[in-house]
């Protein structure tokens, strides 16, 4: 909670997520007391039932929802509150990253969500070559961590796109 404040309080008008397993609708209420504006529900841990409830309490608090998916079977658990789809590159099972998991599954999602490519994704062809497909956001991470200088990592990367 502390990052999350932390976050808020350097970045005042920059929405704020929540990147949390999301389990229980008093994760969704502290997340809006400590600042966070979206949150994450990850299909591949909540039944249908479960991410319907978190995601509306989330919209009754003013909050954004992000849905990320792994598979063509986790379509099926996004719902009406869900804004934002993120189609996770990386295999839960294997852990091996292939971004065509985006592009197979970019198909099957509903034009009315916001389409995100989330892990795997290291350079700006691969950006390009998403934003073909329909994505219009990527959750990027490891590519700079894996730097002496994550900032500077991630101002190059902008310049090249």
């Amino acid at each position: 909670m502390a990052n999350l404040v932390k976050a808020r309080e350097t970045n005042p008008g920059i929405p704020i997520l929540r990147k949390d397993f999301m389990i229980d609708t008093y994760q969704i209420i502290e997340a809006k007391a400590f600042g966070a504006d979206v949150i994450l529900l990850i299909a591949a841990c909540l039944e249908k039932s479960e991410a319907e409830v978190l995601a509306q309490k989330a919209k009754e608090l003013g909050m954004d929802v992000l849905m990320e998916i792994h598979n063509e079977q986790e379509l099926e658990i996004i719902n009406d509150f869900v804004d934002i789809v993120g189609v996770n590159n990386r295999n839960l099972k294997t852990f091996e990253v292939d971004v065509e998991t985006s592009v197979k599954l970019s198909k099957l999602i509903p034009d009315k969500f916001v389409k995100i490519s989330e892990s795997g994704l290291t350079g700006a062809k691969e950006i390009s070559y998403l934003r073909q497909h329909g994505f219009k956001g990527f959750l990027i991470g490891e590519t700079f961590m894996k730097t002496d200088n994550p900032g500077e990592a991630c101002k190059n990367f902008i310049a090249e796109l």
